[in-house]
């Protein structure tokens, strides 16, 4: 198929394991964009000048075609919002179709979308398949300018996991990073809460960011460290292994002040392929996944008297959080394998690559 996949750094941070897929699934090759040009952003700010840049972006598009021609490349497929508007015009020069996958902060962040939006406008003209994460990402690219015709929904996908019995130690389990959008703060507070009724529960938080040793302080100065566990950064299969063993899922991701707002949680779906029983706030995609009452337990943004109330009855009965932990893998099992996203993915580019051939 001679995917080219283009990223924003030279590999796949540890949390992307959808790209990952991606790239192992296509065979694709995978490039750091900013080998071939300079971000649109720096470009907008530089004090260079406008003749340099001239200079290096002939230079980059020479050793990009070079490559496209090297490796019969036959279609971009741009990870984020900016490296696909980046793309853009070495794209579009060599005539090669180019699909922009968006993830979270390249549609919601403001500061991104104000450096960006010009970009955007000719990325969304240009690009023949623009891929969101949630519905309302959807709604938000519509808005920016992206035809209707063009935009697909298409949720990561995960792997389905066996798991045997859980022991009930009242074990809870959170991951991601430690910045705005995920608010571990609030988890952390709200947990806080549980620990007076359920003073032998504890919490695991992974991850690591901006606000991890703002939280660790949080945590000593209440004197939980023997509750509330932070083991920073994790690889996939360690986290995995965690979800072996932990009963209770939860985030409370919020948007955050400069607007930044998760797609889909991948965590999310993972800690529902386990069969964990899980509690998230009302943002983003995790609506799509959760249903209230029937899959997991929804709360609204910020509530922590939700969140604390919510956990707390699910420690209190095991039976329900094993009833809805069970519909969560079904829910999986239905909508977000790893197959099936994929799969969704590769029709769209099949059908991109005949349009393209009946053109030549």
């Amino acid at each position: 198929m001679n995917v080219l996949v283009l990223l924003n750094k030279n590999k796949p941070a540890i949390s992307e394991t959808f790209i990952e897929k991606q790239i192992r699934y296509f065979k694709a090759h995978s490039k750091n964009i900013y080998k071939f040009t300079t971000p649109y952003s720096e470009s907008k700010t530089s004090s260079y000048s406008t003749f340099f840049f001239l200079i290096k972006k002939t230079i980059g598009f020479i050793k990009f075609a070079y490559y496209v021609k090297k490796n019969n490349i036959k279609l971009v497929l741009a990870q984020y919002g900016m490296v696909g508007a980046d793309a853009v015009f070495l794209c579009k020069m060599l005539k090669v179709p180019l699909i922009v996958h968006f993830h979270g902060h390249d549609a919601h962040r403001k500061t991104v979308l104000e450096k960006y939006y010009p970009a955007y406008e000719k990325m969304f003209a240009y690009a023949s398949i623009i891929i969101a994460v949630s519905t309302k990402m959807q709604k938000k690219l519509l808005q920016m300018g992206a035809s209707k015709d063009k935009i697909r929904l298409n949720v990561y996908g995960v792997d389905l996991e066996e798991v045997g019995e859980r022991n009930k130690d009242k074990k809870c389990l959170a991951v991601g990073r430690f910045v705005d959008k995920k608010a571990p703060y609030l988890s952390i507070l709200a947990f806080e809460k549980v620990l007076k009724v359920h003073p032998d529960a504890t919490l695991t938080f992974v991850g690591t960011g901006y606000l991890f040793e703002t939280c660790k302080r949080i945590v000593a100065a209440k004197k939980l460290e023997n509750s509330i566990l932070l083991v920073g950064e994790q690889s996939n299969q360690q986290v995995k292994n965690l979800m072996k063993e932990h009963e209770l899922f939860i985030q409370h991701s919020v948007e955050a002040f400069d607007g930044d707002s998760e797609g889909t949680p991948v965590s999310l779906l993972e800690a529902c392929s386990f069969g964990m029983s899980v509690i998230v706030t009302r943002h983003a995609g995790m609506e799509d996944v959760i249903q209230n009452n029937v899959n997991g337990l929804l709360i609204d943004e910020g509530d922590m008297d939700s969140m604390a109330e919510n956990i707390i009855k699910l420690l209190d009965d095991p039976a329900l959080s094993t009833r809805l932990g069970q519909q969560a893998k079904q829910t999986i099992r239905d909508n977000y394998t790893t197959e099936k996203s994929l799969q969704k993915l590769q029709l769209a580019i099949e059908d991109i690559l005949k349009k393209d051939k009946k053109r030549q």
